[in-house]
C-alpha cells in the first residue's frame, strides 16, 4: 500500500472511532498520522534531516534533494516540535565560520550566513555555542 493510501485510511479510521473532531483525538494517534509519512523514507529524512542540522537553507536542500520548501518547512517544524533542532558544526565549518568572524566587516548573523550558504538561525546559535564554549575555556 502506497504511504498516502496508508495514511488516509489511518485518518478514515480515527474518524471513524474518535470523531469528527481532530484536536479530541488521542495524542499518539495524531503523531501515528502525522509522522506516518516520515517514517516511510527513513533514509531520505535522515539525509534531510543531518543538512537542517547543519544549517544548509531550504531552498539549497530543495534544489539539491529534489524535495519543496513546504515538505522542508514542515520537517524543521517537526523537527522544532520534538526538541531534535538542535543545531551542529563540522570543524571544517567552524573553521570557516571563524575565518568569516574575523574577516568580514561588522559581521551580522545574516551576513555570515549569505556568505557561507547557510541559514542565519545556524549562524546565530553556532556563534551562541563558541560564545560559551570560549567562556568555559577561560574558567
Amino acid at each position: 500500500m502506497s504511504p498516502n493510501k496508508k495514511m488516509a485510511a489511518e485518518i478514515r479510521a480515527a474518524y471513524a472511532n474518535y470523531g469528527d473532531d481532530p484536536d479530541k483525538w488521542p495524542e499518539d494517534v495524531k503523531k501515528n498520522i502525522h509522522g506516518e509519512f516520515e517514517e516511510e523514507h527513513t533514509a531520505e529524512n535522515n539525509i534531510l534531516r543531518h543538512m537542517i542540522l547543519h544549517g544548509y537553507t531550504s531552498e539549497y536542500i530543495a534544489q539539491e534533494r529534489s524535495k519543496s520548501q513546504h515538505y522542508l518547512k514542515q520537517l524543521r517544524l517537526r523537527m522544532e516540535n520534538r526538541d531534535e533542532l538542535d543545531y551542529q558544526a563540522t570543524p571544517d565549518e567552524l573553521t570557516q565560520l571563524k575565518y568569516n568572524l574575523d574577516h568580514m566587516n561588522k559581521p551580522s548573523n545574516k551576513g555570515i550566513a549569505s556568505a557561507m550558504g547557510r541559514d542565519k538561525d545556524w549562524v546565530r546559535c553556532i556563534r551562541e555555542k563558541l560564545r560559551e564554549a570560549d567562556n568555559e575555556a577561560r574558567r
